[in-house]
Parts: C-alpha cells; sequence; structure tokens
C-alpha cells in the first residue's frame, strides 16, 4: 500500500466516523426520558434567526447531542470504569462505592433550599399548628452519605444541618436519628432507606414521642421483588447488580385500613401490582400521594400527623402501631392551604420528618 494511503488512513478512518455517528445520531429514534437517570432528555433546540444571534442554539444543541448520541449508556459506563479503574479516581460525577454501596456524595448544604423549606414549614405553623395546642416534634433523616464521613469521604456538616433545620422548625422539639441508624439500613443503590430494617427506628421515633410500642414486638413477614435497582443504579453509570426490595405483612400492619384523601378511595399500605415499575419504591403508601389516612383499630386512641417525603411512605405505617390514626401529608403533592379540608386540626401529634436530600432540594415543597 502506498505510503501517501498509509499515512492518511486514521484522517479518513476519524472523518468517517464522525460522519457515521452524525448520521447515526440524526436517524435514530430519540426518547424523551432517560431511565437509568430519572431524567427528562434534551429536545432538539428550535432553530430561528433569534436563537443563532444571542447563541443560545449552539448551546441547546450540544446538550441535545449529548443526550441523545448513539449507545450513550455504554459510553457512560466505559467513561466512568476509565476514570475509577484507570485514573483510580475515587468517584465519578460525585458518586463513589462503598462495599457494595452506591453512594451520591452530598458536600455542601444549599441554604437557599433550607430557607425555602423553613418559609414553608412557617406557613403550616401559622395556619394550622399555631393554635391546634398538639405536640409538634422534628427529625431529620441522614441521607446516606453523611454515615461515610466517618471513612474519610468527604460530606456535609452534618452538625450544621441539623442545626439549620431545627432553626426551620423552632416550634417543634427536635431529635436526632444518627444514632439509631446504619448504612446497612439503606439499599445499595438507592437513596431510600429499608422498611424492613426500620422497626428498631420507629420504636425509637415513638418512644421518644411518649407512645406505646408493643405492636412493633408481633411477628412480622416480608415479600419481595427482585431485581430491584434504585435510582443511584443509573446515575452512577457503574452497572450493579440487581438487589431485592422488601415490605413487612402480618401483624398490625395487616389489620391496617388505609384512605387516599384526595379520592375518599382505600388503597392498600403496600401495592406492588400498580406500583411505578421505573421506581418500584413507590409500592409504599402508593408513592406521590398528597394526603393519606391510616387507621389503625389495634392502637390506642391518639393521632399523628406526619409531614414527610417519600422516605415517610416506609416508615408511617410503622409509626401507626402507636395511634389510632396517622395522617400523612406530603407537601410536594399537597398545597398547605387545602389540608384543612382534610385534617382538622385539633390538638394532634404533629412529626416533621424530611430527608437531607429533599431539604438541601426543597423547591418541590407547594
Amino acid at each position: 500500500m502506498p505510503k501517501r494511503i498509509t499515512a492518511a488512513l486514521p484522517a479518513v478512518s476519524f472523518v468517517a466516523a464522525l460522519a457515521l455517528g452524525s448520521i447515526s445520531l440524526f436517524a435514530s429514534p430519540k426518547e424523551t426520558w432517560s431511565l437509568s437517570e430519572r431524567r427528562p432528555l434534551a429536545s432538539a433546540p428550535e432553530l430561528s434567526g433569534k436563537t443563532i444571534m444571542d447563541g443560545s442554539w449552539f448551546g441547546e444543541l450540544d446538550g441535545w447531542m449529548a443526550d441523545h448520541f448513539v449507545n450513550r449508556e455504554e459510553f457512560r459506563h466505559l467513561r466512568m470504569l476509565f476514570q475509577t479503574k484507570m485514573l483510580r479516581e475515587h468517584e465519578y460525577n460525585g458518586f463513589i462505592e462503598y462495599n457494595g454501596y452506591l453512594i451520591n456524595l452530598q458536600k455542601e448544604i444549599n441554604e437557599d433550599s433550607v430557607g425555602y423549606a423553613a418559609e414553608r414549614f412557617g406557613y403550616v405553623w401559622e395556619k394550622y399548628l399555631k393554635k391546634s395546642g398538639g405536640n409538634i416534634y422534628c427529625t431529620l433523616v441522614p441521607d446516606k452519605s453523611s454515615l461515610v464521613g466517618k471513612y474519610g469521604y468527604p460530606t456535609i456538616d452534618t452538625a450544621n444541618m441539623d442545626k439549620m433545620y431545627e432553626e426551620a422548625l423552632p416550634f417543634a422539639k427536635a431529635f436526632s436519628l444518627r444514632a439509631v441508624l446504619e448504612l446497612e439500613d439503606y439499599y445499595f443503590t438507592d437513596t431510600h432507606w429499608r422498611q424492613e430494617k426500620l422497626i428498631p427506628v420507629a420504636k425509637y421515633m415513638l418512644e421518644t414521642m411518649g407512645r406505646d410500642v408493643s405492636l412493633l414486638d408481633e411477628s412480622f413477614e416480608t415479600e419481595e421483588i427482585f431485581p430491584f435497582f434504585g435510582v443511584y443504579a443509573g446515575q452512577s453509570a457503574m452497572k450493579p447488580e440487581g438487589e431485592s426490595i422488601r415490605w413487612l405483612t402480618g401483624g398490625f400492619i395487616d389489620r391496617l385500613n388505609v384512605t387516599d384523601l384526595e379520592t375518599r378511595a382505600p388503597m392498600p399500605v403496600c401495592d406492588p401490582e400498580n406500583c411505578d415499575e421505573k421506581d418500584l419504591y413507590t409500592l409504599f403508601l402508593g408513592g406521590g400521594k398528597g394526603l393519606v389516612r391510616i387507621d389503625n383499630p389495634a392502637a390506642p386512641e391518639g393521632e399523628l400527623i406526619v409531614f414527610r417525603d417519600s422516605f415517610g411512605s416506609s416508615m408511617a405505617p410503622l409509626l401507626a402501631s402507636g395511634y389510632r390514626t396517622v395522617y400523612v401529608v406530603d407537601l410536594r403533592y399537597a398545597h398547605p392551604d387545602v389540608l384543612g379540608r382534610y385534617i382538622r386540626f385539633n390538638g394532634q401529634d404533629v412529626l416533621f420528618m424530611f430527608s437531607e436530600t429533599l431539604l438541601n432540594n426543597s423547591r418541590g415543597l407547594r
């Protein structure tokens, strides 16, 4: 082969690969949602004289191409392997793997987000709780990244986070869950905690609020779905093995009566048949429900109102062991102004139970 042709081969191969990649990019069908990353994918930018002149079209085109190039998931995985295996970097896009646990390191406190959450909590206090006369408590669910700080990984200032949360709820009696939670209480591939591990945590919470915990000593069984891939499985690009998602049955749990207050329809405590297949954690209390009531005919008198995020979906049924009625409120789906239509605020115990993840990203609160 002539030397001139041999010398040109790399350049020709590069141009051919670039052309083939471009043709594949524009010709292949486009998805609107990334299942692995749990986020919407960029839409094709609108081409106009204005977007060309102000440069926005080029920036949006770059984002669109990055979201839709062919075999994108495989390239994400290869890039992760290159950074973590070849370059020996400890994290990839903020993710680490520790003893099989995928962890998104939370390193900074978003003070603006905490401030917004404080404003929304204060609105609920002024509108409903200030004159209700009940006991009000608050507790913060640690992000599992904060549990690996003792192993040398960078994480948020947990003492400051706790302090800011308590200051956001000055009308509530605060108690901490940090001493009763371990990394093993969380899923390998997801941000959430495991319900089957939470009975000791629920006992601690109920005892702190002065409630009876005897029903939590009953015998329970577990049911499971395998495989379960949590939100970090795709976001980390690490392609971990699947795990099981489990939920508790038996004992008082089977005697609970659950109602979707917005539709007035009964619903199961856990519904694996009708949950979101893309997010199996929604099997707990129907996932994204704004207002749910749990009635426990076996519990002593008393009512509890739990303001919560998704972590509360698996914990609330366990807290119902200590109360005849538990109202479960998610302010991401139910605006505070409508709460008075469904709940009579009259001296109930109230618990604000939110995760560090939500507190650091609270703009979804209504």
